[in-house]
């Protein structure tokens, strides 16, 4: 009966080498001495000195090569073997005297040293609040929109505060990312300490692998359902929010926002009278620059919708086309969201205001466009 096979190191990268070091020990002085005295051998005046020490040499090679093949077999860990084999070879017994001298170095720093799986954990330890109980706690504390303003205070964090504190910030935001914590991982990137330059690489690749992950997920479900606008639309709103992201070069970003705009036209196509579809794409349009798509998408919700965002969106796309008088017709048009008592936000109040009254002795151009439509509706 054959022997069982065992099982392949399966160690990680950052750990330490453990087993045939001892091993390692004994087979690397051993092939350094005879190595040496081959070379020695070679620089000697005997005749076919040279070629029989180059012989010698190759051999002794071979040898630590059918060692290393040994150790394949046996499953054991090959780094440091792999390591006498390749600087052996052009090095000769110099190359097992540094092998000798890294398994030392080894063994004295590993004593204190932190494994990389270990240091990898580190960085983004896992949350112990689970999000039910995180929602909770900050709506009973009235902080429920506290991120609104935290990605400013994250961002100064990172130009002032200590190494630890923003290796924390990183932490928080990789854990927790969204499009308004964009500035603090930039600023990381570009910090002067190179653990926060690490580590805010690391959570931006973290950052884009989920969104990566999440696409091939949604995009398999758009393929799998076809015709389901469901699907259609989850892919085209988690593109939107990967182009918002704003980690993407410009040509990336321009390339996916097409991708969500061609998913939010075929789901609206399915479904006409989805009015959240109709104003993501909407929105979406106006972010692309395409004001005059993005009106004719949104006009035939003007007299139904209950949503004061899709006005304000419509108001931001009627500005940017000139169309004034459909512009100062549009608060009469639904008194009810944007007339004199309805619940503006305090930043869009006056603005509204100035439309909704005769035209001003200034030209149009100089009334104060409908900004913060963005902002709001997001």
């Amino acid at each position: 009966m054959s022997a069982p096979i065992p099982a392949a190191f399966d160690g990680l990268p950052g750990d330490r080498p453990s087993a045939g070091v001892g091993e390692l020990l004994l087979v690397a002085p051993a092939a350094g001495l005879l190595d040496a005295a081959a070379v020695a051998f070679a620089l000697s005046e005997l005749p076919y000195a040279l070629s029989l020490g180059a012989a010698l040499h190759l051999a002794l090679c071979a040898l630590v090569g059918l060692w290393v093949r040994g150790l394949v077999r046996r499953g054991r860990d090959l780094r440091l073997a792999g390591l006498l084999l390749v600087t052996m070879v052009p090095l000769g017994p110099v190359g097992a005297a540094c092998t000798v001298v890294t398994a030392a170095l080894l063994a004295l720093f590993s004593r204190y040293a932190t494994g990389f799986q270990d240091w990898y954990l580190s960085l983004f330890p896992d949350s112990e609040t689970g999000p039910v109980r995180e929602l909770y706690e900050l709506i009973v504390t009235g902080r429920e929109n506290a991120h609104l303003a935290a990605g400013d205070s994250f961002t100064d964090v990172m130009w002032i505060g200590s190494p630890q504190q923003k290796q924390a910030v990183i932490a928080l935001v990789a854990r927790h990312f969204r499009p308004a914590f964009t500035p603090a991982l930039k600023a990381g990137l570009a910090d002067a300490d190179p653990s926060v330059r690490v580590q805010a690489a690391t959570a931006t690749a973290r950052v884009e692998h989920e969104f990566n992950e999440r696409w091939l997920a949604l995009d398999h479900a758009a393929r799998d359902r076809a015709e389901d606008p469901d699907a259609l639309a989850a892919l085209a709103r988690h593109l939107d929010d990967y182009a918002f992201c704003g980690l993407l070069d410009a040509n990336r970003e321009a390339e996916i926002r097409e991708k969500a705009l061609e998913g939010y036209r075929r789901s609206l196509h399915l479904t006409p009278d989805d009015d959240t579809i109709r104003l993501d794409l909407g929105r979406l349009l106006l972010r692309c620059g395409l004001a005059a798509e993005a009106a004719a998408r949104l006009e035939p919700l003007v007299d139904r919708t209950p949503d004061r965002r899709i006005l304000y969106w419509y108001a931001e796309s009627l500005f940017r086309l000139g169309r004034f008088a459909e512009l100062r017709a549009l608060p009469g048009r639904r008194p009810d969201l944007l007339g004199d008592e309805a619940e503006l936000p305090h930043t869009l109040r006056d603005v509204f205001a100035l439309w909704r009254d005769d035209p001003p002795s200034t030209p149009p151009e100089a009334v104060p466009p409908v900004t913060g439509a963005k902002e709001l509706a997001a």
